[in-house]
């Protein structure tokens, strides 16, 4: 392969173009790339410290840097003072002189142009590996809104702010059907970059999503005039929120629903039919455990003395209530009062 800079130069243009890549950060990956395939095809300057150019007029130069020393450890990388000044008599010690080892036909061998494109193609990959992470890195914690591209077995295509991002099995919520252009949100949770990766970690299902969702709706939330102590999340089924106000004369129910339910409406059209319960929070513990289980009646509520453990009295036909469908009632609320609630 013929190494044409003018072909270099209108490849970088077209890089910079459709990518919107730094034309300087291309020229580089591109010296990158010939350094590559000359050194394949030059065994002799595999250790050397090779430096290319690519000129205005296209034309590409390959030089050899070698450090000036008194006496040579290394023939590869040094060269002695005599012989410097036979190149540039003004030369000093521990400079870098550099030599023209252009070849006369710069021509690369088929094995040695397969080494440049591959060290270009990585390069290019690391530069669109650090353009994804800074475009992310700044919204973890953050609702995101997202396009479906197309379902893939068991995963789903998105596309985020123009970028391909994969909704794993874990992060869909439970029975629903996605379907190619719709737009949805999901959460970031965190974002991690390896020296091979960027994963995204995004999701429907964490309760971190419906707290983001919250966020956005609900004023009173944002600025802190309400809290949300605790959430317990069964996704596509169920979710209790525990809910405060440090406004003795604000119902911190009653901001979180909305006026005649629009806000609680508005989140609910997020979540496909998941049912949510809002609770404010009580520190009477067998009081507190009594709203968990509404809309069940219950009669009373006895904690045993080790505190891991509570029975629930009610009345017979209330004890459907009280566990729920699936017992998602009495899970949420045993996991937000962090004990073992038993129905009797």
């Amino acid at each position: 392969m013929k190494l044409d800079g003018k072909a270099i130069q209108a490849a970088i243009m077209q890089l910079v173009e459709d990518y919107k890549f730094d034309p300087f950060q291309i020229l580089e990956i591109s010296k990158l790339g010939i350094k590559s395939g000359f050194k394949k095809d030059y065994p002799e300057f595999r250790k050397s410290d090779i430096l290319v150019d690519i000129k205005d007029d296209g034309s590409v130069a390959i030089y050899k840097a070698m450090e000036v020393v008194e006496e040579i450890e290394d023939p590869d990388t040094q060269v002695t003072l005599a012989e410097a000044k036979n190149v540039r008599k003004d030369v000093k010690i521990w400079e870098k002189l550099l030599g023209n080892v252009t070849p006369e036909s710069m021509e690369l061998s088929r094995i040695a142009a397969q080494a440049a494109a591959q060290t270009i193609k990585q390069s290019l990959k690391n530069i669109e590996r650090e353009k994804f992470y800074e475009k992310f890195q700044d919204k973890e914690g953050e609702l995101l809104k997202a396009k479906v591209l197309r379902v893939h077995g068991d995963s789903i295509v998105l596309d985020i702010d123009q970028t391909t991002v994969v909704l794993p099995p874990e992060g869909q919520t439970p029975n629903r059907n996605y379907e190619s252009g719709e737009e949805i949100f999901v959460f970031l949770k965190r974002i991690t970059k390896d020296a091979g990766s960027i994963v995204l970690d995004i999701s429907q299902t964490c309760p971190e999503y419906i707290t983001a969702i919250l966020e956005k709706i609900v004023p009173e939330f944002g600025d802190g005039t309400v809290n949300i102590e605790k959430i317990a999340r069964m996704a596509g089924r169920k979710t209790k929120i525990v809910v405060s106000s440090n406004d003795e004369k604000i119902d911190p129910v009653g901001v979180m629903v909305g006026h005649k339910g629009d806000r609680i409406n508005t989140v609910l059209s997020l979540l496909d039919g998941e049912k949510i319960d809002f609770i404010e929070y009580d520190e009477d513990t067998p009081e507190f455990i009594k709203k968990l289980l509404k809309p069940a009646q219950v009669i009373n509520v006895e904690i045993l003395p080790d505190g891991k453990k509570a029975l629930i009295k009610v009345e017979e036909e209330q004890k459907p209530l009280a566990i729920g469908k699936g017992a998602s009632n009495i899970k949420l609320a045993s996991q937000i009062v962090g004990m073992n609630l038993e129905i009797i």
